[in-house]
């Protein structure tokens, strides 16, 4: 069975510091929303400084960051998965992964950002900084979302798909055109509740272990043993089977 799995980014990045290719285009990326990267870096020429900073999350403007922003199409480019560095991305350790469960990553994982849409875990990409929530109009995480929606069902459509994003993507984007037996949403609870600070890391920690293991179907991924997790069971929605786990001290 086919098996994709979604993932979030972080608000942590780092800048790419080569060219992956000399005539690369973002045009090239599955998903890209052409339409909000311009809004975006119209946005950054144009902008008061405190809208920029805002949308930045930021207290000033570093004019290094800036430049790179504002020239998105020109900047050096790193893959998708390799660009962020945040909590979840510490736990998955990709760069300390052997070849065959890097290719695995590559394969299955589909990392869905707030400005380039949804991206292929070995796609190249420059560094981008939207602070989670301050995106807007074009560049606004549902909108981004709303204009690349039917590439995205049609991707999605088929094969087994494993959710493991955070909830603002899983409300900008709900698949909802899809059995519930296929779509598999993952939470973590603690002492009977939803973990929410630490989900980032639990994340990062499923993938890193999916990935390991070359983990293909459910009856593989029920039997895995994950570390700090025990899993708890399954419930069926209209929409998705959600797998439990409980969270080990």
């Amino acid at each position: 069975m086919d098996l994709k799995i979604l993932f979030s980014p972080s608000e942590g990045k780092i800048y790419p510091l080569y060219q992956e290719k000399d005539n690369s285009s973002l045009f090239d990326l599955s998903f890209v929303s052409d339409k909000a990267l311009k809004a975006y870096m119209t946005m950054l020429q144009n902008a008061s400084e405190e809208k920029i900073c805002a949308v930045l999350g930021s207290k000033k403007i570093d004019l290094e960051e800036l430049s790179l922003l504002q020239n998105l199409y020109n900047a050096p480019r790193i893959e998708s998965i390799r660009l962020y560095n945040g909590v979840a991305y510490k736990a998955l350790g990709f760069e300390e992964l052997d070849s065959k469960t890097k290719d695995y990553l590559y394969k299955h994982v589909y990392i869905f950002s707030n400005l380039f849409g949804v991206l292929r875990a070995k796609e190249c990409v420059p560094y981008y900084n939207v602070h989670q929530g301050k995106g807007f109009g074009d560049f606004g995480l549902k909108k981004i979302y709303q204009d690349t929606k039917v590439l995205l069902d049609k991707e999605f459509s088929q094969g087994m798909v494993l959710d493991l994003r955070a909830e603002a993507y899983i409300k900008a984007y709900p698949i909802c055109e899809k059995s519930a037996s296929d779509y598999y949403q993952i939470v973590f609870l603690k002492n009977g509740k939803k973990v929410s600070h630490y989900a980032k890391w639990y994340r990062g920690v499923y993938l890193r272990t999916l990935a390991i293991h070359h983990i293909s179907n459910l009856g593989e991924l029920l039997a895995l043993d994950i570390p700090h997790l025990s899993y708890r069971g399954e419930k069926i929605t209209q929409n998705a089977t959600i797998l439990t786990y409980d969270v080990q001290e």
